[in-house]
């Protein structure tokens, strides 16, 4: 891990970077539904699991000293690699929370479940960047972030984001001084983890952490890049409206209905799938208790929006990156509800396109004098 200075008035609070990433030969099947009940009562095992093993694994050096049985070192090869590491990120994270005296996260179901390489990806991705922007607040130092990867999203990209993070976490545990503790009976990582579940609930406790959790302004820079995304895709349409026109500012909003707005952008993003023939996210949001929606997990919503868009754009053959989103000052929900209207409108056209002649690649023209922003 390489970290690089940055001064202490940074000014900008939108620490994570985000990287291009591409997913082009997707081959996952889709989820197959179980039963409300069922699915509750494997989460639930799987939760309680995973807690079980932060509260059983809160042991091992201070610092990463000696690699234990779930460090980077010793999963790289072990076909359990994904959840060893989660493993042994949780216990890491376990033992910082209870030196900073944090919250423990409560049970969550945000009404969305993937096992595609593309979405576990992201998540870790914006594990990472939550981790980095931690030791910012802690040490002001940035890690510098994992390696964009090049080709199909794999295992390898997945342990590469969780290396990193772990990485990071490790050097909070040796800035903050926190104690090891004695290495008696380390716990093992879940045989059937539901790892997107896990991830989630990481990031979610990671937030909880962090001096300022991930707000309004970082859904809304992960809207923009959904828009870049999609005014890409509209581009091999010549009587297509790359980026429409904003509408009307709602003032008053709430984070719930930021997510009702973005979950209307998976529906779409799901329908287009299924016009090409590739797997699509599982949606039921009807577990979801909307009183208790954060900004950090809206902002998993709008990291899944770009999870899609970015699969489908790859599916279709292109390979030049849509600019980056940059820190937009402070923003509310309002202002990230108004800006999915416009990703709304791309997804409207990009359906009709596409369901009218699902074959047709059409021409890339990036020449277009409309912005991209």
């Amino acid at each position: 891990m390489t970290q690089q200075r940055r001064p202490n008035a940074d000014g900008k609070p939108g620490f994570g970077r985000h990287s291009d990433q591409t997913d082009p030969a997707g081959r996952a099947a889709r989820r197959s539904r179980w039963p409300a009940m069922v699915q509750a009562s494997l989460r639930a095992c799987a939760i309680t699991a995973l807690f079980i093993l932060l509260a059983a694994g809160n042991n091992g050096n201070a610092g990463g000293t000696q690699p234990d049985a779930f460090s980077p070192e010793a999963a790289e090869t072990d076909a359990g690699a994904i959840p060893a590491l989660i493993a042994a990120y949780s216990r890491d994270l376990e033992r910082l929370r209870r030196f900073m005296g944090a919250p423990r996260i409560g049970e969550f179901n945000i009404g969305i479940h993937s096992s595609q390489a593309r979405d576990l990806y992201f998540q870790t991705l914006t594990l990472w960047r939550k981790t980095d922007r931690l030791l910012f607040e802690i040490s002001r130092v940035r890690a510098t972030p994992p390696p964009t990867p090049t080709g199909e999203l794999g295992t390898q990209d997945i342990l590469a984001n969780l290396r990193e993070a772990h990485g990071i976490l490790r050097q909070i545990l040796r800035d903050l001084e926190v104690p090891g503790e004695p290495a008696t009976t380390i716990g093992q990582a879940p045989n059937q983890m539901d790892i997107f579940t896990v991830l989630l609930d990481l990031n979610r406790q990671a937030d909880l952490l962090l001096e300022r959790h991930f707000a309004p302004s970082d859904v809304y820079m992960e809207i923009t890049l959904a828009i870049g995304y999609a005014a890409r895709l509209l581009a091999r349409y010549p009587e297509a409206t790359r980026i429409p026109e904003e509408p009307p500012f709602e003032p008053n909003k709430q984070p719930s209905d930021v997510y009702q707005r973005l979950i209307s952008c998976l529906r779409s993003i799901n329908r287009i799938a299924q016009t090409l023939g590739f797997a699509v996210l599982d949606i039921d949001t009807r577990q979801t208790d909307m009183a208790q929606l954060t900004p950090g997990d809206v902002f998993v919503v709008a990291s899944l929006v770009v999870s899609q868009l970015d699969y489908l754009y790859r599916r279709m053959g292109d390979d030049k990156p849509p600019p980056q989103a940059f820190y937009p000052g402070r923003k509310f929900p309002a202002h990230s509800h108004q800006r999915i209207g416009i990703l709304h409108a791309q997804l409207q056209q990009l359906e009709r396109f596409i369901a009218t002649d699902p074959a047709a690649s059409g021409e890339v023209n990036h020449d277009s004098a409309t912005p991209e922003r």
